[in-house]
């Protein structure tokens, strides 16, 4: 079996032609016509001629179109190509059940990928060098910004070449940027008394109380605010953390941590929903604990909390800035150095397990399990008198 002519195979009774795909496949196809075989003669081999040159020129053009030429080829058609758009936009799509600020963060960081990376790139064409050299050369905020936008692009490209070697994904290898962990920053315990009682002492009781309870619980702002009174059981005095606000206001079942976590309420915090009952306990025993004093609803968020009454304390005080969230540190690091087992600290703060504890609190960590946890949390706990002495009266327990 010999060829006539670049890529013209002349056989018994057909005509096939060779060529390279653009893939660099390499191609063998019978030419027929009307599902029968082309017959060697000299004029259908005049015309395998002209159609292997065509073939030719529409692959240097990269227009050939493969099945419409050979409509009864065997050969599986490639498979369409992706660009970094599509396969991004797929990937966001994967994350439809996620809470709406969430799902925005994800859009602005595939917006941001989109415009570094190319919409219209292929995948294929993506390396591990030309991603590196990207990364590297963009002036990120932060090492932390940073590494939150590769989780994302990390997301897209797994998507992408699930199925195939790690090796072939060019993000592998491409690791996150150095980012230095900062300690907690909590406030010793003579700082947050001097916090509460200028609270008491400047603002309606609902502010102190908001504090309070953040200070004697360790819970999360976004927890705090959506707390409700049948979430409070009075006889056990603990409290269901089953629900969060995100700080766009809008609302989601489970914790930080999409889990359900009950937390021992110490008298410290107990008194502080005693004087959040007349004023949301009364109005709706459904409803929220903690409200706005000025508006008389719900909080929104924590900014107002921070901005009105927080920072205008501590600048009175002269205590050093940290955010409102350091009153989590706070209970989390005088109940370490009280020798409060750091087991029993993980479970109040929502941690699944102690190693997060050991990881961020190792400092203040000193003692070891020393009989009853909670009672040595309510000697941690206590405090001046910052509510007027008339107490309210006393709390329902049903």
């Amino acid at each position: 079996m010999g060829r006539n002519g670049p890529g013209v195979e002349i056989r018994p009774a057909s005509i096939r032609l060779h060529f390279v795909d653009a893939d660099g496949s390499a191609c063998r196809e019978t030419l027929k016509i009307n599902g029968k075989p082309l017959l060697p003669n000299p004029a259908n081999l005049k015309l395998a001629h002209r159609l292997a040159a065509e073939i030719r020129r529409e692959i240097a053009l990269g227009i050939f179109d493969y099945t419409a030429t050979f409509p009864d080829t065997r050969k599986k058609p490639p498979a369409p190509k992706k660009t970094f758009g599509a396969i991004a936009d797929t990937w966001l799509k994967t994350k439809g059940q996620l809470q709406a600020a969430t799902k925005d963060q994800y859009k602005n960081a595939v917006l941001l990928w989109k415009r570094l990376i190319g919409e219209r790139t292929l995948t294929e064409t993506l390396s591990y060098q030309n991603l590196a050299a990207l990364i590297g050369g963009h002036p990120w905020a932060s090492a932390k910004s940073a590494n939150n936008y590769l989780i994302v692009l990390r997301g897209i490209l797994a998507l992408e070449y699930t199925g195939r070697r790690a090796a072939d994904n060019p993000m592998t290898g491409i690791k996150n940027l150095q980012a230095v962990k900062k300690l907690p920053d909590p406030l010793t315990a003579q700082e947050r008394d001097l916090i509460l009682d200028d609270l008491a002492r400047h603002y309606d009781p609902r502010i102190l109380a908001y504090f309070s309870f953040a200070f004697f619980t360790g819970m999360r702002p976004e927890e705090i605010i959506a707390l409700r009174w049948s979430d409070i059981d009075f006889k056990s005095n603990m409290a269901r953390i089953g629900r969060v606000r995100t700080f766009r206001g809008s609302e989601r079942d489970g914790s930080k941590t999409h889990t359900v976590r009950d937390i021992d309420l110490v008298q410290a915090a107990l008194e502080a929903l005693k004087w959040m009952r007349p004023h949301t306990f009364l109005k709706d025993a459904d409803g929220y604990v903690f409200e706005n004093p000025v508006t008389g609803r719900p909080w929104h968020d924590e900014r107002s909390q921070r901005d009105h009454y927080w920072k205008p304390a501590l600048k009175r005080l002269g205590i050093r800035y940290r955010r409102p969230y350091c009153c989590r540190h706070t209970y989390a690091t005088i109940g370490l150095m009280a020798g409060v087992n750091p087991a029993y600290i993980a479970r109040q703060l929502g941690h699944t397990n102690t190693r997060m504890l050991f990881e961020k609190y190792a400092r203040w960590i000193d003692g070891a399990d020393k009989g009853t946890e909670k009672k040595k949390m309510e000697e941690a706990s206590k405090k001046p008198e910052f509510f007027p002495r008339t107490s309210p009266e006393k709390i329902c327990c049903s």
